[in-house]
């Protein structure tokens, strides 16, 4: 029971923390233009949020680059091929995501802007 406990308060002390660091990232990534900054809040929501396994029997989860530091450190670089398969793959999507939101909200903005002008 105390391991299932200090795994949830590990998990949100974690999260608080990341949440804190997003807040202040996300306030410097509003200084570049309106698509880089998507970007880079998205790159690092994935580097921080992306969980993993460390384990194949295991059942709790990790941040995705903390296991890929400790597994690096402990067993070496080849231990992190899992780990950062996992935060590519996150990458990937949440990028994807990203720019199929903007250009969303994009085409959305000018189509609206129009119909106002019209009218």
């Amino acid at each position: 029971m105390t391991g299932e406990t200090n795994y949830v308060l590990i998990w949100f002390i974690y999260l608080v923390s990341s949440l804190v660091f997003y807040l202040v990232f996300w306030k410097f990534a509003g200084l570049s233009g309106r698509l880089p900054a998507w970007l880079l809040r998205t790159f690092m929501a994935a580097l921080i949020l992306t969980p993993v396994f460390p384990r194949t029997e295991g059942e709790a989860a990790a941040p995705a680059l903390m296991a890929i530091a400790l597994d690096s450190i402990a067993s070496g670089p080849g231990a992190a091929a899992r780990g950062l398969a996992a935060l590519a793959t996150g990458m990937v999507v949440a990028f994807m995501a990203a720019l199929a939101l903007f250009l969303a909200l994009t085409i959305g903005r000018r189509k609206f802007r129009s119909r106002i002008a019209r009218n």
